[in-house]
């Protein structure tokens, strides 16, 4: 038993030797960037965690309070990002970052895509796909064994480029499965993520997706609420009133007036934790064709005010 451990761990640590080489992070620098890569993770924090602050940061990545406290004064003096004190507690600091901290931002995540492209460039789609399930399978096996609340479930409140291309796949599946709804739906999908993006929050259990919730910004006082999905693995735990209650929090602390969502009369099971909230159906459209099928539309609305 104990060669077979040593053998494994053998392999394990130069498959991460040879991961490290394959991301270029040997020397802690990425993409041709003067940040070190705690630093970039730090400012990734930052410009993805509503109100974030230092002890946010010090949990999250494991880091030594001093150290993070000195790179946070170096990003101050480059003016990658500033402060403000809490409302409700003045010993507490919101840490959000700059124009130039979020134009720097970009261009590191966009030279990230750029340099994650380079290496996909040689290989077939047959080889990519093969890729990405071993590499679902390494994160979820990982997750398990790292976190002791990998049972649990968590819910971020950021998402990545990479993010939005799965919650497309697990929308267009969903509904194409159960709903039988056909290939126009997808098209209307990527259209959907045109809009102006308020937030999203993504909830995964063991590295895995489990279910997610987003809010798209029509005005100053409306926000709408779209792309709800709870996993059938995660259903009847609750999770979707879990996501719900992060949205409805969010939009009051921003202090929007209205939420709404369209839906349609056939997923009426969703309609005792829309009622449950507060919405209110507030308008029909009797047999509207869409995405092959002819479904009643139904707007629903939540005022905060």
């Amino acid at each position: 038993m104990k060669t077979n451990e040593s053998a494994t761990g053998l392999k394990f640590r130069k498959f991460n030797r040879f991961y490290t080489n394959v991301l270029g992070f040997l020397n802690e620098h990425i993409y041709d960037s003067p940040f070190s890569l705690t630093e970039t993770r730090i400012l990734f924090e930052i410009y993805n965690t509503s109100n974030c602050t230092a002890k946010d940061l010090q949990d999250k990545l494991g880091l030594d309070r001093g150290y993070v406290s000195r790179i946070l004064k170096q990003f101050e003096k480059e003016d990658l990002i500033y402060k403000e004190k809490s409302k409700a507690d003045a010993r507490h600091h919101y840490i959000y970052v700059t124009e130039t901290g979020e134009a720097i931002y970009k261009k590191l995540e966009k030279k990230a895509n750029e340099q994650v492209e380079l290496m996909l460039k040689e290989i077939d789609d047959k080889e990519q796909h093969k890729l990405a399930m071993a590499m679902e399978e390494i994160e979820a096996i990982l997750s398990q064994s790292l976190s002791s609340r990998s049972s649990g479930i968590s819910i971020r409140d950021y998402y990545l480029s990479d993010d939005i291309h799965l919650l497309i796949e697990k929308q267009r599946q969903f509904y194409a499965e159960t709903h039988g709804w056909d290939d126009t739906f997808l098209a209307y999908l990527h259209e959907t993520f045109d809009a102006e993006i308020e937030k999203i929050w993504i909830a995964e259990s063991g590295g895995k997706f489990a279910g997610c919730v987003g809010l798209v910004k029509q005005d100053k006082k409306t926000v709408q609420l779209r792309w709800f999905l709870v996993d059938a693995a995660f259903r009847g735990r609750g999770l979707g009133t879990q996501l719900l209650e992060h949205l409805v929090t969010y939009s009051r602390e921003r202090k929007f007036e209205r939420i709404f969502l369209w839906t349609v009369s056939s997923m009426a099971e969703a309609r005792p934790l829309y009622e449950k909230f507060g919405f209110r159906l507030s308008e029909v459209k009797e047999e509207t064709p869409l995405w092959g099928q002819h479904l009643t539309e139904e707007r629903w609305d939540l005022e905060l005010s």
